[in-house]
């Protein structure tokens, strides 16, 4: 039995990667196998500007042959760009619905362990690296670099990571940047000059090699894929060949199949209803069969409650829900049940690899959360 572990099977044109923690999956990545023509968010194009919009402030670019994507510019930009001119961007945001991909001047690489970027010369530590000691260690690492003419992040990853380790990856990363920027003024227009990694690459190195035990697949061009990131521990990374379906094994699609349905039930009896809408998230907590024989209500909603907030963070991740969500609790009274429900979904969503932020309670009781679009959700891949 494996604590945590990372599958990615094949179903029918995509990739899908799923997290599991023990036997409950509780992430999903899904992908298209062929990607030769399609544009990945991390690419990196040498753009051409078709036009400026001052009132906008934004410039429409194009990275292939008729091929547009909005480029958000600064005040001071503005005068800066000029239609016909050519430079390099990197994809930030998918394209979504009718939405064209948004691109950025700011170019960056990462890595396992850390990331270099164009935007400033900051030498910078994640946020999420608490602790004194690491913080203190990253800190003198990145002396090293004072004086590189590029910003440096150190990933939350990093953590217990040996010095060396860090420091060659670092060096590494600033070669490839400070090539591809010398490169780029003699590169013809719409050259692709960086690939984006797959998703599940990417997803394995937010999340860092030690998150999982085991990295399996049964696709063997993910395996040799995954063997060839020098990163990934390659006795971790298993090849499955099996006759009984890995899919099977994990009960992978059943899972997706679920995760589509309004209703999800809770082990206390008591259930979420989830709604989208095209502005917002609505997730409705009722108590359902959780009342039966109960007399003290209080102390059974605060239950429910608590159990609910963990299965929606989860939820949340599992269909890759994005933008503002709102959820209704189920009324309580006690204030020191609701201020103990707030950090516990806090401290829930925290566990997320996505920025997601619990903004408080409103005054009709609904709890107010923001997470942040990095992919498709879940309902527009299966609808193909």
């Amino acid at each position: 039995m494996f604590e945590r572990q990372l599958a990615i099977i094949s179903m029918d044109s995509y990739l899908i990667s799923a997290a599991f923690s023990h036997q409950k999956m509780e992430d999903v990545i899904i992908e298209k196998k062929e990607r030769e023509q399609s544009v990945a968010v991390g690419d990196i194009y040498i753009a051409k500007v078709k036009n400026v919009v001052p009132n906008i402030q934004a410039a429409f670019v194009e990275i292939q042959k008729d091929y547009m994507c909005y480029l958000p510019l600064k005040k001071e930009e503005l005068s800066a760009v000029k239609q016909g001119m050519e430079f390099p961007v990197q994809i930030v945001k998918p394209a979504v619905k009718s939405k064209q991909p948004v691109c950025s001047r700011k170019i960056e690489l990462a890595g396992m362990y850390a990331v270099i970027t164009t935007e400033n010369l900051s030498k910078n530590i994640s946020k999420k690296i608490t602790n004194l000691k690491e913080r203190q260690r990253f800190e003198n690492l990145l002396e090293t670099f004072s004086n590189e003419e590029y910003g440096i992040i150190i990933r939350t990853t990093a953590q217990n990571v040996a010095d060396k380790v860090i420091l060659e990856e670092c060096h590494t990363l600033l070669q490839q940047m400070k090539e591809l920027q010398k490169n780029a003024p003699y590169r013809t227009c719409f050259t692709k000059m960086v690939g984006a990694d797959r998703e599940y690459v990417k997803y394995i190195q937010n999340c860092g090699t030690r998150y999982f035990d085991r990295i399996v697949t049964d696709v063997e061009e993910v395996y040799e894929d995954l063997k060839r990131v020098p990163q990934f521990q390659e006795e971790s990374i298993v090849y499955y060949q099996d006759s009984y379906s890995l899919d099977k094994l994990l009960g992978i699609q059943n899972k997706l199949k679920k995760c589509q349905k309004k209703h999800v039930w809770l082990k206390s009896g008591g259930s979420l209803v989830i709604e989208l809408t095209e502005a917002l998230t609505v997730i409705d907590v009722n108590t359902e069969k959780a009342m039966e024989g109960k007399r003290d209500k209080e102390k059974t909603f605060f239950k429910i409650n608590k159990e609910a907030a963990l299965e929606a963070a989860c939820q949340m991740r599992l269909r890759n829900l994005s933008g503002i969500i709102l959820i209704d609790f189920i009324d309580m009274e006690d204030k020191n049940h609701i201020d103990e429900l707030l950090e516990l979904l806090r401290q829930e969503v925290a566990k997320d690899s996505v920025p997601t932020k619990v903004i408080d309670m409103t005054a009709l009781g609904l709890v107010e959360l923001t997470r942040k679009k990095v992919r498709k959700p879940l309902h527009e891949w299966m609808k193909g």
